[in-house]
């Protein structure tokens, strides 16, 4: 079954399969070369768009494109998944499953900013086990709070993270010693930084910089077995890109996406018209920079392919192109990411392995990067040191003869704090929320995603099968919206950017009485519960009330509710700190004042060791 109207393999595509050759190094232990872009639409590159029909491979306008042969060389030699999907389509939860195997509320990274549990296994520390010389340059956003963050202490399994750094989207970067810094003027008060765009060139310019350092690492390590992850910011914003390639696509004219020009009133609740990532109108600018960052990234994967070859490495290196989330880019009258749609949730994934992985393979089947871990360790052969992964060994989809593999496979991913949880096979996506009616979509009769097939009485069979999947893996990985069937939603009053934990009720109130965690460690300031920016009004007071149970609190540590105007603005913050022995438990009650801003955050959670359990929270406005 195709979806999102695939062709049978796009043959004008020149995509052939040809018979699988003996096993390129036999005997050798295979390499592992992984490129992970940020937030990358998968219309974007030309092997995706080969394979779809015109009106979905040019959702912009006739013609509106980038070519990226490079990365398309990887997909036309080895693999490309049509349905490979984040775990949670947001930064930190998505690259915490891809790195783990497992499902981001038992990494310690369920939403952004949350550092991952100490002792967590990851591939990485299994293939430096095996004797792997393993590396990490680039974003790596599973460190907490850091920003920038270079070369954090805790490794998990990469031994070299010398140009590793935690989270931010530096356009400039230069060594610094043993490690890299930020060029411009940067700001820790706000964590901000003024960079000029038109100073960066091929060596200075992040893309650049990070792929110079990659390929400095690949020359040290070639006649070793090695893995090396290169984790390129772009292209996530802000759309600011070095020349050539920031005029490059100024000519286009980026028509607006179909799925922009329709009513608020025929669309699924859970996409929140409200907030800055609504748009009603495509940003020219922006669009033609986001090519470019594209366009940027290509010619550098193009850098990386070549000197494998040029080191006769290519034949026993497995090279794997994806990303964390995608991007909307307008469709469905967003931007950005965090929701169940196709462009936000499904992401890029092209993998080659000469000799292995037969060339021109296109693979239907569903799958989720929680599955990356198990599959890529099984294909090296490493079967030994493996920690309990959530995802499936999908090896078998890649190494088997067939042209083109197409399973019945269910797998599920959701949003931050359960706003809404997917399953989706290789034709239908379910999702499920408590602000909305089900939804069902069918991905190959309606590749846009605007019709609700749920309550479509020929759709029973598909509904009841999917529900009950649904369910199955929820239980089996401990997805807490089933411990959040209680939460209260209510419509009218102000309703926030990204009600993530709750939505504003006519009375003004904000009620979660799900089961929220947060384990701390020294130094660090770890996040139970999160009330997004934009679910507070400016100029206004609010009561709150949490309760709370202590699973233990290291000396000198505390718990905290931090209610704060922005991450840019660390100085206008009201905090409120209490402690609590093993088993202890309360309500914690504090008033708060907005200012005229409106990126008022609430966290809730403990800072240095301990654990907390948020039980309930409750916000009322006065």
């Amino acid at each position: 079954m195709n979806r999102r109207n695939f062709s049978q393999l796009a043959c004008a595509a020149g995509i052939v399969s040809i018979g699988s050759s003996s096993l390129a190094g036999k005997g050798k232990q295979p390499n592992l070369l992984i490129i992970h872009t940020d937030e990358h639409n998968f219309r974007t590159l030309g092997c995706y768009r080969d394979l779809m029909t015109p009106d979905q491979a040019f959702v912009w306008g006739k013609g509106v494109k980038v070519d990226t042969p490079h990365i398309d060389s990887i997909a036309h030699d080895g693999a490309l998944c049509t349905s490979y999907y984040a775990s949670s389509p947001v930064c930190t939860p998505s690259r915490a499953s891809l790195v783990s195997g497992m499902y981001p509320v038992h990494t310690g990274s369920p939403v952004n900013d949350m550092p991952l549990n100490d002792g967590l296994v990851t591939f990485a520390e299994v293939l430096k086990g095996q004797g792997y010389a393993t590396s990490y340059v680039g974003k790596w956003h599973l460190d907490g709070d850091a920003k920038p963050g270079f070369a954090p202490k805790r490794q998990f399994g990469f031994s070299d993270n010398r140009y590793m750094f935690n989270r931010g989207h530096w356009k400039l970067l230069k060594k610094s010693g043993n490690t890299a810094a930020l060029i411009g003027n940067y700001n820790p008060k706000t964590e901000s930084i003024k960079v000029d765009i038109e100073a960066a060139d091929e060596t200075s310019f992040t893309t650049d910089f990070l792929t110079d350092r990659a390929l400095e690492i690949l020359a040290r390590d070639k006649s070793k077995p090695f893995c090396l992850m290169l984790a390129i910011p772009d292209p996530h914003g802000p759309n600011t890109v070095r020349k050539p390639y920031d005029t490059m696509f100024e000519p286009l004219h980026f028509e607006n996406p179909r799925t922009m020009d329709v009513d608020e009133g025929t669309m699924p609740k859970w996409v929140n018209l409200t907030g800055k990532n609504a748009v009603e109108k495509l940003n020219q600018a922006q669009m033609a920079r986001y090519f470019g960052m594209v366009k940027c990234i290509d010619d550098n994967v193009g850098k990386i392919l070549n000197y494998l070859k040029s080191q006769g490495l290519e034949k026993n290196t497995i090279v794997v192109f994806t990303s964390d989330h995608g991007d909307l880019m307008g469709e469905h009258r967003k931007n950005n990411k965090g929701l169940p749609y196709e462009t936000s949730a499904c992401i890029p994934f092209v993998i080659r392995y000469p000799g292995k992985i037969p060339p021109g393979k296109v693979i239907h089947t569903a799958q989720c990067n929680v599955d990356f871990a198990p599959m890529a360790l099984s294909m090296m052969g490493v079967t030994n040191g493996w920690p309990e992964f959530h995802g499936k060994d999908t090896s078998p989809d890649f190494l088997s003869p067939d042209k083109e593999v197409d399973g019945d496979r269910i797998v599920y991913f959701t949003n931050a704090n359960s706003r809404w949880v997917a399953a989706a096979s290789d034709r239908y996506k379910l999702v499920l929320s408590p602000t909305d009616d089900p939804w069902l979509f069918d991905l190959q009769k309606d590749p846009d995603e605007m019709v609700n097939f749920y309550n479509n009485p020929e759709y029973k069979p598909v509904v009841d099968r999917m529900q009950a999947e649904l369910v199955t893996q929820m239980k089996r990985y401990g997805e807490p919206a089933l411990e959040k069937v209680n939460l209260i939603y209510e419509t009218g009053g102000f309703v926030g950017e990204k009600p993530e934990v709750a939505l504003a009720t006519s009375e003004g109130y904000l009620v979660d009485s799900g089961n929220h965690s947060a384990k701390g460690r020294a130094g660090q300031w770890s996040r139970a519960v999160t009330v997004p920016a934009g679910s507070f009004e400016p100029n206004s007071t609010y009561d709150l009330e949490i309760e709370w149970e202590s699973k233990g609190l290291a000396e000198g540590a505390e718990f905290f509710a931090n209610f704060v105007a922005g991450k840019k603005d660390k100085q206008n913050r009201q905090i409120e700190t209490w402690s609590g022995a093993v088993g202890e438990s309360g309500v914690v009650r504090k008033q708060f004042k907005t200012t005229s801003s409106t990126d008022w955050t609430l966290h809730v959670g403990v800072k240095d060791g301990g654990e907390l359990l948020v039980k309930r929270i409750k916000i009322k406005k006065k």
